[in-house]
């Protein structure tokens, strides 16, 4: 990008032109990586412990501020098989190496254009979508600041984010309002999804409504579900302060399980050797509220529950830190709850 500026003051007609020196491209290199102890107990087939360990190096060439090329890899090892995967509604491999992210990225503007497979472009919690699934397709956002705010604009169509010959499309916009003021800062966002489903295998049902069609078990509503999301964090405290409210409605369910909620609120931050966070979620989630194949994993159930979930995370290395977390989670047409306790090694990008 080039900029004119011109000086007066060497001669009474006198001016230079000064440009910028193009940019040189640079690579960047960034990984992440995952260590977990899991217990599930009180289940009907019984307790289940496991080891979980991934990494994801990430590989960026940018050319500059704005636009750049990336890809990521995903290598995993589990001590439960990949054919366990689905009956414990797993949505990763416990075994194995992928190619997971791959996009190009430009910024011309106010804009932002992605293509290829990357993460979720909207602002979203993980009661709707699991934010570990890499998504193919194409998004735009837009944004624009007044103030101390901003306004932003984004749209993204997804195809077949999940495995096994899915070619579900997805259709997602998000109207969102951010900004900070002294020592608060907020998120207010309307979305709206529409979930094509299509060659969803049987399995990532898991605990939505279904049907029999040609002897198949498949969903019996659509997803077409709206969510408001708010956000307001205060750091006017020694500790920062997030509180998170977060509602979906499935205006394509067949019945009126088609509703949810997730209330959440932490204290602290992570990342600087000494820094905490400990932080509380609830959820309420009806049958058909969200789509089961696409939401977390790190609740055992995805739809049809209500339940908690809490922990505490401590860093003892720069951008590397350790974390328990316990839940507790009942289904809603079930008395019993169940417990899952985990604990992490994580090492941030």
């Amino acid at each position: 990008m080039a900029a004119l500026v011109a000086f007066p003051g060497r001669g009474a007609c006198q001016e230079e032109q000064y440009f910028e020196e193009p940019q040189k491209p640079k690579i960047t290199f960034r990984w992440d990586a995952l260590a977990r102890y899991d217990l599930i107990t009180h289940l009907n087939r019984g307790d289940i412990e496991r080891g979980r360990f991934e990494f994801r190096p990430e590989l960026a060439l940018e050319f500059s501020e704005r636009f750049k090329v990336a890809a990521r890899a995903v290598g995993s090892f589990g001590t439960d098989d990949n054919a366990d995967n689905a009956i414990n509604f797993d949505n990763y491999r416990s075994n194995g190496a992928a190619l997971e992210r791959y996009y190009v990225e430009a910024r011309p503007g106010s804009w932002v254009l992605r293509a290829g497979s990357f993460g979720l472009p909207v602002a979203a919690t993980e009661m709707l979508w699991d934010h570990d699934i890499q998504t193919p397709g194409a998004a735009v956002g837009w944004a624009r600041r007044a103030g101390a705010s901003t306004l932003s604009l984004a749209a993204a169509y997804l195809y077949g984010p999940q495995r096994e010959g899915d070619r579900t499309r997805i259709g997602v916009g998000q109207v969102l309002w951010s900004g900070e003021a002294q020592s608060f800062g907020w998120e207010v966002a309307g979305s709206y999804w529409d979930f094509g489903i299509d060659d969803l295998k049987a399995h990532t049902v898991r605990q939505n409504r279904f049907v029999i069609r040609g002897g198949v078990r498949v969903h019996a509503s659509d997803f077409e579900i709206a969510d408001a999301l708010l956000r307001v964090r205060y750091t006017g405290l020694r500790f920062p302060v997030e509180v998170s409210l977060d509602g979906t409605h499935n205006v394509g369910a067949v019945t009126d399980e088609k509703d949810a909620i997730e209330a959440s609120v932490s204290v602290g931050q992570l990342g600087t050797p000494g820094q905490w966070r400990a932080f509380y979620t609830f959820q309420y989630v009806e049958r058909d509220a969200v789509l089961g194949a696409y939401n977390t994993d790190d609740w055992w159930f995805h739809s049809r529950y209500r339940g908690h979930r809490a922990g505490v995370g401590v860093t003892f290395l720069p951008r590397v830190f350790v974390r328990g977390t316990v839940m507790l989670q009942r289904r809603l047409d079930l008395p019993r709850w169940l417990n899952r306790y985990t604990i992490d090694l994580v090492k941030m990008f």
